[in-house]
């Protein structure tokens, strides 16, 4: 099956003006004057990437010439484009060796094409295409993308805070299907071996709940003021598995309460219910407290009475299900999570539990670290899904860089997305893929990317890449490749490069200077400054002073010592 999006054109679109790029490596397409014309590229061989990879693209340029800009643009044109791009525009794709133009036009006439194509009006995206979009930038920068759009960006994934929503899967979770997947080996990316458990800080706020308890039950705040005081408690206990037992408590209770709000109605029956339990409760903490018993028999009475809400509440909810197909999942989840807890000791104590506190003062933040196995239990898993859905505590890991961290990210995500998938093609783009790598990561990069893509599923790939590494440009040969600049009016244009010119395993200090227009060659700014101050001296017939020696003596470069030898020899 062959299908590829070959080229695009649009009128206007933030910094583009009347822009046409193309993304197919076999033939070159340009339109001018509503005349679309073809011509064939130099060819690379068959399935040079692949065999599931039908071409693969790279945008390259300085900040500030449009990459970003131009990856949006792809994602909102073949999916949503009627709506989201107020200008003309058409996008050319071959599909079995058949070209077609999907366009929309307002202020343009039907254009002439001297090559046989066919032309169809465009119906709001392209069918029988999904489209994947990974960004590891967090900006808050609002990508405008159509719902049809994956957007994998750090931006959609966290929006306005740092939290994953409790209704998705995280990416904590993502990345441990991942690893335990017969693909991590692949991806060559160093195994985790611990797992930090942070409980958030905003796991309870007294006056919140103190509001949801007296409307929930339109009498006394009693069962409030014991919520705060079994809180207060937790809070005061030094770090140890015990505590970490009642922060797992404490979230199941604070659910066991959002769930009580979500039925909360007329029903008189349900109000009477837990209004007994609740009573019996504060009742028998109260009991507790006078005989000086331990904690763990006040944490046994609050679990044993969310353990018989929850399990009313799910009766509830089948009912409701027969009656009107309502399903709760929540309710669901609760009740595996509160019958977890009675497998708490067993699961910590195969993690070898150790307790890290950092910060200062009233600011250390608590946290435990879990011993984590590749191959692990149903119960290991169980306990991390739980963790993780209860939206009450922060998991990472230990030990990873923020380099393996961006792999693992960009992997786990890709393979959980595309696993799912029912079409059989597939456009990734994917802006700066490559950023916080080191660059012996930079440089095998691309080419962990297309192993292992293709790996979680049979399929028809094609990917669009923007980068600031010469090892991209190093991986791509010259007709894979686009280079943007700016002209006198701040628009983005296509850099007037030689076509024939070959980066496929070019040298990359090259590369530098050509793709990234390295006008000042491949020494930074700060040491550039110090030599031309050298060189400036010595041509204005200035002595040199000791400082200036040491400098001469601190110069790597072997032809700029040269230089300046022959400079001061004159």
């Amino acid at each position: 099956m062959s299908f590829k999006i070959c080229y695009i054109w649009v009128a206007k679109f933030r910094n583009f003006q009347n822009f046409g790029i193309n993304l197919s490596s076999q033939e070159e397409f340009t339109f001018s004057d509503n005349k679309l014309t073809k011509s064939k590229r130099d060819s690379i061989p068959e399935f040079f990437f692949g065999n599931d990879i039908s071409d693969v693209t790279g945008f390259i340029g300085k900040n500030g010439t449009g990459k970003s800009n131009l990856l949006e643009l792809v994602c909102m044109l073949v999916k949503g484009g009627k709506t989201s791009i107020d200008s003309d525009f058409f996008i050319i794709i071959k599909d079995e060796n058949k070209l077609v133009c999907h366009y929309r036009f307002e202020k343009l006439n039907k254009i002439e094409a001297d090559f046989p194509i066919l032309f169809e009006e465009y119906k709001g995206d392209l069918e029988n295409l999904k489209v994947i979009y990974f960004s590891n930038v967090y900006d808050e920068r609002a990508h405008l993308f159509d719902t049809k759009v994956s957007d994998l960006s750090a931006n959609n994934r966290y929006p306005k805070h740092n939290w994953p929503s409790k209704y998705r899967t995280s990416d904590f979770v993502k990345q441990v299907q991942f690893i335990r997947s017969e693909f991590f080996e692949d991806s060559e990316i160093q195994m985790p071996k611990k797992v930090l458990v942070t409980p958030k800080t905003n796991t309870y706020n007294s006056y919140y709940w103190q509001r949801g308890i007296n409307v929930n039950y339109n009498k006394t705040d009693s069962f409030a003021n014991e919520l705060k005081s079994f809180w207060s408690d937790i809070n005061n206990l030094k770090p140890s598995k015990d505590k970490l037992y009642y922060f797992f408590l404490f979230g199941i209770i604070t659910e066991v309460l959002n769930q009580i709000k979500e039925y909360k109605s007329d029903n008189y029956s349900l109000d009477q219910f837990i209004e007994f339990h609740t009573e019996k409760l504060i009742e028998n903490v109260e009991q507790i407290k006078l005989t000086y018993k331990s904690k763990s028999e006040i944490a046994k009475k609050w679990r044993e009475w969310c353990e018989i809400v929850s399990i009313e509440l799910f009766n509830r909810n089948l009912q409701e299900k027969v009656k009107n197909g309502r399903r709760n999942n929540e309710l669901e989840n609760l009740k595996e999570s509160i019958n977890l807890l009675g497998k708490y000791e067993q699961f910590i104590d195969s993690k070898d539990l150790e307790i890290s506190t950092e910060g200062s003062r009233n600011r250390k933040t608590e946290a435990y670290i879990l011993k984590f196995d590749r191959s692990a239990s149903r119960l290991d898993d169980d306990f991390y899904n739980f963790i993780d859905r209860s939206n009450k505590f922060k998991l990472d890991w230990v030990g990873l860089s923020s380099g393996q961290k961006a792999n693992l990210d960009l992997f786990s995500l890709l393979r959980f997305e595309i696993k799912s998938l029912k079409t059989e093609n597939i456009l990734i783009c994917i802006d700066e893929g490559d950023l916080y790598l080191h660059p012996k990561w930079q440089a095998d990069f691309f080419y962990k990317l297309i192993k292992l893509v293709p790996m979680f599923k049979s399929a028809n790939y094609q990917f669009v890449l923007t980068s600031h590494s010469p090892f991209l440009v190093s991986d791509l040969p010259r007709q894979n490749l686009i280079f943007l600049s700016v002209n006198s009016d701040n628009q983005s244009i296509i850099a007037d490069q030689d076509e024939h010119i070959k980066t496929f395993g070019g040298n990359v200090g090259e590369l530098y200077i050509d793709a990234f227009f390295m006008e000042g060659g491949l020494i930074s700014r700060f040491a550039a400054s110090k030599i031309q101050a050298l060189i400036d001296k010595i041509n204005n017939k200035v002595s040199l002073s000791e400082e200036d020696q040491l400098i001469i003596n601190s110069i790597g470069d072997e032809f700029i010592n040269i230089h300046i030898e022959n400079l001061r020899n004159g």
